[in-house]
């Protein structure tokens, strides 16, 4: 049982270590990783949840609280509801666009 133990503690401190380290040499910590998948789940699920925008063709990206909105809209209101729906959504810093108009 105690073997059992040690093994799992020494592979969550191992996923947690990896998950620091980042391609682009930046690093952030385990809190930070875990805001940015939170911050990108609700802005998901607001824009899905939004008929003028019609979320499924939008990707939500997030990296230290920059939400960058990628794909189509279907007009400029769209457009403009879907960043002003990812701003306004909880601990985001700032939002890049991305998105592409295609009526």
């Amino acid at each position: 049982m105690r073997t059992v133990r040690l093994i799992c503690t020494w592979a969550l401190l191992g996923f947690f270590v990896g998950c620091q380290a980042y391609s682009d040499g930046s690093k952030r910590t385990v809190g930070e990783f875990a805001d940015d998948a939170q911050i990108k789940a609700a802005v998901k699920f607001r824009l899905l949840n939004d008929p003028e925008v019609k979320g499924l063709q939008v990707g939500v990206s997030v990296a230290k609280g920059v939400v960058t909105l990628k794909g189509r809209v279907p007009s400029d209101y769209a457009r403009k509801k879907a960043l002003r729906i990812a701003g306004e959504t909880g601990s985001v810093a700032s939002v890049e666009d991305r998105l592409t108009i295609v009526e």
